[in-house]
Order: structure tokens, then C-alpha cells, then sequence
């Protein structure tokens, strides 16, 4: 066999493999975009309670208290809600109307060239 033919049937099976790749990269970022969100949510909760928390601690710990553990805790998954549903909540008006593409100021800017 010669290297030329060798290394052009590798290049047409890598071309291959490279377009299952895209076909199932798409099919799964489809298939997991809830599941993504659903991660993101879990986190931005997990990431409050923790931040806030240590937080407090060390609050607590400096200043020789045993009440602010529990209000960075509180804090921390309070904010958290109000950051998840400030970035994953839809307005009714704006989920329920697609945004479709007009013409209007190229026919306004016609309209004012022909004056």
C-alpha cells in the first residue's frame, strides 16, 4: 500500500468522524439544555449557602458570636433564589411572542431617500 492512499483514506475517515461528532455534539446540547440549567440552579444554591456561610463563620469566629453562621446560611440561600430567578424566569409577554426580523427601517429609510 502507498502512503499517499494510506493517508487519504485516514483524512476521509477523520472527515467522517468529525461530522458524527457535530451531528451527536448537537443532539446531545438539545437533549441536555434542562439538565444544564438544572446543574446551574444547583449550584448557584450550593455556592450561596457555602459563601455566605464561611462568611458568617468567620464572622462569628473574629467577633465572638454565635448568630451569624446561621443568618449567612439564611442570606446566602436567599440571595441565591433571588439570582436564579432573576436569570431563569421568562416574562409572559416576552416568552410568549417571537421576535421576528421586519424591514421597517429599510422602508423608512427608502422613504426618506425618495423625498
Amino acid at each position: 500500500m502507498k502512503p499517499q492512499r494510506v493517508t487519504a483514506s485516514v483524512s476521509h475517515a477523520m472527515e467522517e468522524d468529525r461530522g458524527l461528532r457535530v451531528d451527536a455534539t448537537a443532539r446531545r446540547s438539545d437533549a441536555s439544555a434542562g439538565m444544564d440549567e438544572g446543574l446551574r440552579v444547583l449550584s448557584y444554591l450550593i455556592s450561596g449557602v457555602l459563601f455566605y456561610g464561611f462568611l458568617g463563620w468567620v464572622g462569628d469566629h473574629f467577633l465572638g458570636t454565635s448568630f451569624l453562621l446561621p443568618v449567612g446560611i439564611i442570606l446566602g440561600a436567599g440571595l441565591a433564589i433571588y439570582i436564579i430567578i432573576r436569570r431563569f424566569s421568562v416574562v409572559g409577554d416576552k416568552a410568549s411572542t417571537p421576535v421576528l426580523p421586519t424591514t421597517e427601517p429599510a422602508q423608512q429609510q427608502t422613504a426618506e431617500g425618495e423625498r
